[in-house]
C-alpha cells in the first residue's frame, strides 16, 4: 500500500507540473507526431464521451428502480442496496453476473479517470480507496444513479459537496458483443469471488 500511495503522489506531482505546460506540445516516442493538450483532448473525445452499445437499455432497467427504499443487504424488490443495485442491474441489462460488495466490484473492469467517465461505468466512494463504501452508475452529464440510504435509488450529481468529497475512481466493465449483438457475460476480470 505504501508504494501505491508513494506511485500516486509522485504522479500527482508530475500532473501538476504538467498541468502548467497546458500550451506547450507533448514529445512522444520516436516517429509519433506531438499534439497540444487541447488537441490531444479532441482526438480523446470521440473514444471517451460515446455511449457504449447498450446502454440505452441499462438506463431503462436502472431507471425501473427508482424509488425503491434502501436497506443495507436489502435485494429487493421492495427494499435495496447499492451493490444489489449494480448487481441486479448489469445482470438484467447485460446478463453480466457482477459479485455481490461494493469492494469486490471495484476490483473488476478497467480503470477510468474522471474525466473519461463514459455512461454505464461503474462509479465508486469512500472515504479511502482502500475503503470503498458505496457504488452506483455513472449516467452521464455529471450525473449517477444509486441506492442512497436518505432517499433509495435515485439520480446524484458528482458535483455535490457530499459526493464530491467521497469519490474514489470508476471502472468500466468490458461487455464484448458477439455476433447477435447480445452482450456475453465474460466480465474483465474474474476473481474468485464467493457470492
Amino acid at each position: 500500500m505504501r508504494t501505491y500511495s508513494a506511485w500516486l503522489s509522485g504522479c500527482l506531482v508530475a500532473g501538476m507540473m504538467l498541468s502548467a505546460c497546458s500550451s506547450q506540445r507533448v514529445r512522444l516516442a520516436d516517429n509519433r507526431p506531438a499534439y497540444s493538450r487541447s488537441e490531444g483532448e479532441q482526438l480523446l473525445a470521440p473514444i471517451v464521451r460515446t455511449e457504449p452499445a447498450g446502454f440505452a437499455n441499462l438506463k431503462s432497467v436502472a431507471d425501473t428502480y427508482l424509488g425503491t427504499p434502501y436497506l443495507l443487504g436489502g435485494e429487493g424488490p421492495d427494499s435495496i442496496d447499492c451493490s444489489a443495485f449494480t448487481k441486479q442491474v448489469f445482470q438484467k441489462a447485460y446478463s453480466l453476473e457482477l459479485p455481490r460488495k461494493a469492494a469486490w466490484q471495484s476490483e473488476l473492469g478497467l480503470h477510468v479517470f474522471k474525466y473519461g467517465l463514459r455512461k454505464g461505468d461503474l462509479v465508486f466512494f469512500g472515504l479511502r480507496p482502500d475503503s470503498i463504501e458505496h457504488v452506483g452508475i455513472y449516467m452521464g452529464d455529471g450525473k449517477f444513479i444509486n441506492a442512497t440510504t436518505s432517499s433509495g435509488v435515485k439520480y446524484s450529481s458528482l458535483d455535490e459537496t457530499f459526493w464530491m468529497n467521497k469519490y474514489q475512481f470508476a471502472r468500466r466493465m468490458q461487455l464484448p458483443i458477439n455476433t447477435t449483438n447480445q452482450f456475453t457475460t465474460t466480465p474483465a476480470v474474474n476473481p474468485p469471488f464467493k457470492q
